[in-house]
């Protein structure tokens, strides 16, 4: 049997001690986890060359809106891949921005 508490950390990481009931033990487990704030963004094309740090779990049109980027005038490609743009990401990523329409 083992008891655990969470121990504070920077609001980035996660730690949990756990040491076991038994008194004839001493031991004390510390596992830490790494929860990031905030990911990197990188918006890379031709007429777009911008790195934003976003929160996990925003789409791929939340973050065109945060870099200002209209999304309907936008594709955005991940290795070949066209991504829609409801598409959540959850780490840091460079994305291929292509634009599609101009003025006329």
């Amino acid at each position: 049997m083992f008891r655990e508490q969470w121990i504070s950390n920077p609001p980035q990481y996660r730690a949990m001690r756990s040491w076991p009931v038994c008194a004839r033990s001493y031991a004390t487990v510390i596992r830490m986890m790494h929860c990031p704030i905030a990911m990197q963004v990188h918006l890379n094309g031709r007429d777009h060359d911008l790195k934003i740090e976003v929160e996990p779990g925003q789409t791929v049109r939340q973050v065109l809106a945060e870099a200002n980027i209209l999304p309907s005038t936008v594709i955005v490609s991940f290795e070949g891949t066209i991504l829609p743009h409801s598409t959540i990401l959850s780490s840091d990523v460079i994305l291929l921005v292509t634009t599609v329409s101009s003025g006329g």
